[in-house]
């Protein structure tokens, strides 16, 4: 059976992804971006001062909900190697309807080629029906983090911008972000809202803010203010924590010896102030705190750290983002497609898979199908998944700029509505 289809408009558009949200969760009154799409009874955290953003209120009627693959493609971010776009990659975006690409270095040489890249990249979302502006997003730190050097403007370590204090980090954050978005991009993986509290870390160092968490908070704060202020959403990371442990989950799996008592006094206040400014999302990672999960399983795949720290302890209700799934870390101990489907199960809604193999992708986004249409993955959670993924690109969207008519109207957009 053919999917019956509608044209929606952008305007339109936060209006239907909400839809998509299980009718047991009810509707949800404006809030900041990173509560798009509420889960549960909690309270609403207190954003600190931001620009105010639109909001839309919840529609009467209910569209059906996306398809198995429409929804599944929404919690994919891809990768590709070399500074063209790829015949897997247009695979992965046009018949996996994968919704969120991860630009790396060496996909583009210069600013130009990094918007020739993104206007690209938007053409093949209009082109796939995606429900929203593909998102592409890229590692914008400061200092030894920089994706991209030309067309923004530069950034420090934030152990030595955090010495502006927090109007300082906000202003300087705003004036990189303002070029990212002139670039077509949406999403900025940063700030780091690690605390460095050992210094043996293999990973973290001056990418911190530093380890007082009274002192961190209110510049992670102003980070996630400054990358608003210039366009673009911002992404708390590593939760729930490197700062801690001894090693780089880049190489090997890390392990924190940290207590629950221990964390919730450091850690979690440091993410906790970037989630009350509005962050759109934030990215666990690959380490193993036994007092966090007691079952040892690295935090990024547990849903007691993911669900129960993140999701519940902290009410955050954007969008949960994987660290990279290529990172050594965890490719010694998983497959992709298997890392993949335990990303999901733990209650991440958007996963980076983080590798340059097209097909290797897509094993891993087809595994995640069969596990959804098996029942082993509830389909309600991947439509809430997808609806919180969805919002956030709906409420930043980067029309990149024809390089041909640069005065084209925002183009409209195919959203699937049938169930497979």
């Amino acid at each position: 059976m053919r999917p019956v289809r509608h044209l929606v408009r952008p305007g339109l558009l936060v209006l239907l992804v909400m839809a998509v949200v299980p009718a047991t969760l009810g509707p949800s009154a404006s809030r900041p971006a990173a509560q798009v799409a509420r889960v549960g009874a909690s309270p609403t955290p207190t954003p600190s001062a931001s620009p105010v953003t639109p909001s839309a209120p919840t529609p009467d009627a209910r569209p059906a909900a996306l398809t198995v693959d429409m929804a599944v493609g929404q919690m994919m971010a891809a990768s590709f190697g070399g500074p063209n776009i790829t015949d897997g990659l247009r695979h992965l975006i046009l018949d996996e309807k994968v919704g969120t690409v991860l630009i790396f270095s060496d996909n583009f040489t210069d600013a130009a080629s990094l918007l020739r890249l993104s206007t690209a990249l938007q053409r093949l979302g209009r082109e796939a029906g995606l429900p929203a502006p593909l998102l592409i997003a890229v590692d914008e730190e400061g200092g030894r983090v920089m994706r991209v050097h030309d067309g923004v403007a530069a950034l420090p370590s934030e152990l030595e911008l955090g010495a502006r204090g927090p109007d300082g980090v906000r202003q300087a954050v705003a004036s990189t972000a303002s070029g990212l978005h002139a670039l077509g991009i949406q999403l900025d993986l940063a700030p780091v809202a690690d605390l460095r509290s050992n210094p043996a870390d293999g990973v973290i160092g001056d990418r911190s803010f530093g380890g007082d968490p009274s002192a961190v908070g209110p510049l992670v704060a102003a980070a996630v203010n400054g990358l608003h202020d210039g366009g673009v959403a911002a992404t708390l990371k590593h939760f729930p924590g490197l700062g801690g442990a001894a090693g780089d989950p880049h190489s090997v799996m890390p392990t924190d010896p940290e207590s629950l008592e221990r964390w919730a006094a450091t850690q979690a206040l440091s993410f906790k102030a970037g989630i009350d400014a509005g962050a759109d999302a934030v990215m666990t990672t690959a380490v193993v705190v036994p007092g966090l999960d007691p079952s040892g399983t690295p935090a990024l795949f547990s849903r007691a750290v993911v669900t129960g720290l993140l999701r519940d302890r902290l009410q955050f209700e954007g969008v949960i983002v994987t660290d990279g799934l290529g990172m050594g870390g965890i490719t010694t101990l998983y497959g992709l497609p298997q890392a993949t489907v335990a990303a999901v199960v733990a209650g991440n809604d958007l996963v980076l898979l983080n590798s340059a193999d097209a097909d290797y992708q897509a094993s891993a986004i087809e595994t995640v199908k069969q596990q959804v249409r098996s029942g082993a993955i509830p389909m309600e959670q991947v439509q809430a998944s997808a609806a919180r993924v969805i919002a956030m690109r709906a409420r930043w969207p980067v029309w990149a700029p024809s390089l041909i008519d640069v005065s084209a109207s925002p183009p409209a957009f195919e959203l699937a509505l049938s169930r497979r």
